[in-house]
């Protein structure tokens, strides 16, 4: 429902991170599985064309998906080399050359992407989605991909976690992180961001090359959320934990430089708190502060994530100076 009763506590409290209070119950919405509910993919030629297709179908409204996933190339390429059976791209240029021929030249397997869709709904809507998708997919060159590449995209994202740790036994250190972009810069910030983490790794002189990829997800009437995968060879390198967080910290800055948003659902934490001042007035973390000495004046909360992060232990604020 709705109410209009002055400032939202509630609002207050999550957004603090744990730093105004823990919560210590809550009230689950519940609603009905659905009546079907199935995947799909879209081959598209190129990242460009994926992003139009992506855009198009954020406009669909009642009929958009459940959940549309963009992977770009290298993470396409990713998950395809991870899989147990023979290599997608090729039944993929099987499906090209013997049903879809005039395909050819179109598509390549250093520039392909691939949209990973998941329909719910009654069977009634879930089909009406699935001919649009279609019929979009098709005005934006792309091919249908199957269900079961489909639900492969989204057991990739399940799986990533434990292929990082798995990784780290072999020196390969990676990680992932997250902006919201407007659709306006949303090119502009996942090519520079890819441009400055190989930058920064050149310039460090690290062995091998960093694999970079990027995952378009979340999809809103005004622009996307963004995942960024980084890994890197930390075989003799010295520190590299810290060596990753400079890199990591360089891409951050590049992603607000370029017009992207310090966090869409992550949050500040620690690892962040750095970056508060850009994205903040001195007015806005003055007024967040008295909030905090008046809710916790002794830092009961004492998570120190965001700008708290600047408060020493004995409760003093360092905010801003």
């Amino acid at each position: 429902g709705r109410s209009s009763a002055g400032v939202d506590m509630k609002s207050l409290m999550l957004g603090s991170e744990g730093c105004f209070g823990i919560i210590v119950s809550a009230v689950i919405k519940i609603w009905p599985l659905a009546e079907s509910r199935s995947h799909e993919s879209v081959l598209l030629p190129n990242f460009g064309a994926g992003l139009r297709y992506m855009k198009d179908l954020s406009k669909m409204r009642s009929l958009k998906p459940a959940s549309v996933r963009l992977l770009d190339n290298e993470q396409f390429r990713l998950g395809q080399a991870l899989r147990a059976s023979p290599s997608r791209f090729q039944s993929f240029r099987n499906l090209v050359s013997k049903n879809i021929g005039y395909y050819i030249g179109k598509f390549s397997e250093r520039s392909v992407v691939c949209a990973t869709i998941t329909f719910e709904g009654t069977s009634e809507e879930v089909k009406m989605q699935k001919r649009s998708v279609r019929e979009l997919a098709s005005m934006h060159g792309g091919i249908l991909g199957g269900s079961t590449v489909g639900k492969a995209g989204y057991d990739l994202t399940f799986a990533i976690a434990y292929i990082r740790d798995f990784a780290l036994n072999y020196n390969i250190l990676g990680e992932s992180f997250e902006t919201f972009v407007p659709w306006s810069k949303l090119t502009r910030v996942i090519e520079a961001t890819k441009r400055k983490i190989c930058s920064e790794h050149k310039r460090r002189a690290l062995p091998g090359a960093p694999f970079v990829c990027s995952r378009v997800t979340k999809l809103y009437d005004d622009g996307v959320c963004v995942y960024f995968y980084f890994c890197m060879n930390i075989c003799g390198v010295a520190e590299p934990s810290d060596i990753f967080a400079g890199i990591e910290r360089s891409a951050r800055q590049e992603i607000l430089d370029n017009g992207g948003s310090l966090s869409h659902h992550h949050g500040l934490g620690k690892l962040r708190s750095s970056f508060v001042h850009q994205i903040y007035s001195q007015g806005h973390m003055d007024s967040i502060v008295a909030v905090k000495e008046a809710l916790d004046p002794i830092n009961v909360f004492g998570a120190r994530n965001g700008i708290f992060s600047m408060i020493a232990n004995d409760g003093n604020q360092t905010v801003g100076s």
